[in-house]
């Protein structure tokens, strides 16, 4: 109790610039991988433990606006994409999917209902999957949308040519379609359970994520099943400097160092703890 109360009269006489530090690199711990973000100008973060009377966490976006005109807008969309990414990254989907929309499909809200009632009724038929849905809005009006799945097991058939019956193969993988799927035309194919094939999906699914959808859907750009997991986050990590990226990628706001195929590289045990899902 003592130390608590000490805790507490330090954070009443500090100001907030003997608080935050600067955090100069971000890394992120995903399944067999490790991406660390390196700001050009270090984020003013206060470390954990420290609060002011908001009661919220304290991060400066200054170090976005020095480097770019970039709107709030803007960082937001940027912002989801990244949480899709990273969805897809932590959680092994093992298919991708387009579903379109036969009727109603003008109407958004409508289109939603019935898509989330779809995947409420497969889930009580067949058991829980977990997915991750992206809708796209066609100039036209329409809407269809993009996902991804894993542990689904209701029934699927190879799709096949309404000309010449053959089975459709699309990329070198066949394509299927989802039985029960009555609302409109689905594309279904297994995804590769290399990082590298999560990462050309994740890619995927999050450039449908547009300003566009802020004035169709407000916030909600996209919808995902609960309990999935995300990476975890670890600010200026101290090995960082001691080892070779295999990429590196540079933007407006910093670079972007790529640590992969961790199972081949002589690393501390902690790392590979943190990369294992």
């Amino acid at each position: 109790m003592e130390n608590r109360l000490t805790f507490t009269k330090q954070t009443l006489h500090k100001s907030q610039s003997e608080i935050t530090q600067d955090v100069t690199a971000i890394a992120t711990y995903y399944p067999d991988m490790i991406k660390v973000y390196v700001p050009n100008v270090p984020i003013r973060r206060i470390p954990a433990g420290w609060e002011f009377d908001s009661g919220t966490n304290y991060i400066s976006d200054k170090h976005d606006e020095k480097v770019s005109n970039e709107t709030a807008l803007e960082r937001s969309i940027r912002r989801s994409q990244r949480r899709v990414r990273d969805y897809v990254l932590c959680n092994q989907f093992d298919i991708f999917f387009t579903l379109t929309i036969a009727n109603d499909r003008m109407d958004i809200i409508r289109s939603i209902r019935k898509i989330n009632t779809h995947f409420k009724n497969q889930r009580d038929r067949n058991g829980r999957f977990d997915y991750l849905l992206v809708p796209e809005y066609h100039k036209n009006g329409a809407l269809h949308c993009h996902g991804v799945a894993r542990n689904y097991t209701g029934r699927m058939k190879l799709s096949r040519s309404s000309k010449t019956n053959r089975q459709i193969v699309s990329h070198g993988k066949p394509v299927y379609e989802f039985s029960e799927y009555k609302l409109g035309f689905t594309k279904v194919q297994y995804i590769g359970n290399t990082p590298e094939d999560q990462s050309r999906v994740g890619n995927y699914i999050s450039k449908y994520i547009t300003k566009d959808m802020v004035s169709i859907f407000g916030k909600k750009r996209y919808w995902a099943s609960q309990g999935l997991r995300k990476p975890l986050q670890e600010d200026n990590p101290a090995w960082f400097t001691e080892l070779v990226a295999d990429y590196v990628y540079e933007n407006d706001y910093g670079k972007i160092y790529t640590f992969t195929n961790l199972w081949a590289k002589a690393l501390p045990d902690e790392l590979h703890d943190k990369t294992r899902f």
